[in-house]
């Protein structure tokens, strides 16, 4: 598969070309501070951490260009995750659909590209379900480009959210929020990226603000051949 984006691969998933303006989407800038005020908080203490090596926040990568850059990543054949995630979905997206209830918020953390997500949009669509998807980035501009691209559904509606994940959870526990059945999807193998305390630290706080009959899709990476990875 070409390493630069395929118009024609979207299409196949469900993404078709939209072009939706920016007056037509829905954007919640969830912002509670300045990204720029929290990076200079973590680059101090990750660079003069009190044990272990210096390290430099993952948020510096996720800019516009950033983001654009990873996803023409993912179209790599090296890069598996995403082929395996598409078809996982392919598979398996109609009987997710029906574990989750009609008026539902689904929302996707780190949303970047939606070429995968479309598949099970497709198929709360084909059930009839109405649906409010949000998805959760850092960049605006990312998210007016990706929704933008989305096809207009009839039960299925989508809004963006400009923020961290921080900011979405905050964001998640307004009170107008609370009876809403809910389901958060990580995908990529995002979860991945943190260390087993950090990653159930992370779970935690999400799962905090969920009732017991809400739900989490998590992606995660079984290839345990280290020559792949």
């Amino acid at each position: 598969m070409p390493a630069t984006t395929s118009l024609e691969h979207d299409q196949a998933l469900g993404c078709k070309a939209a072009q939706k303006v920016a007056s037509q989407l829905d954007i919640i800038d969830v912002r509670r501070a300045a990204v720029e005020v929290n990076l200079k908080d973590d680059i101090l203490s990750m660079w003069n951490p009190k044990d272990g090596p210096r390290k430099l926040p993952t948020l510096l990568l996720y800019n516009e260009k950033g983001l654009q850059l990873f996803e023409d990543i993912t179209y790599l054949e090296e890069y598996y995750l995403t082929n395996n995630e598409i078809e996982a979905l392919t598979q398996y997206s109609k009987q997710i659909a029906e574990m989750i209830p009609s008026d539902a918020m689904v929302i996707e953390l780190g949303s970047g590209n939606l070429r995968k997500v479309c598949l099970l949009l497709q198929a709360f669509e084909n059930a009839g379900k109405n649906i409010d998807y949000y998805a959760l980035d850092l960049s605006r501009e990312e998210l007016e480009r990706t929704l933008g691209q989305v096809p207009a559904f009839q039960h299925v509606k989508c809004h963006g959210l400009w923020g961290t994940y921080d900011d979405g959870r905050e964001w998640l526990k307004s009170p107008s929020l609370a009876s809403r059945s809910k389901c958060i999807l990580s995908l990529g193998s995002s979860i991945g990226n943190f260390d087993q305390a950090d990653a159930a630290d992370f779970l935690r706080s999400f799962g905090d603000i969920l009732q017991p009959s809400d739900t989490m899709l998590i992606g995660l990476d079984g290839c345990e051949d280290a020559a792949k990875v």
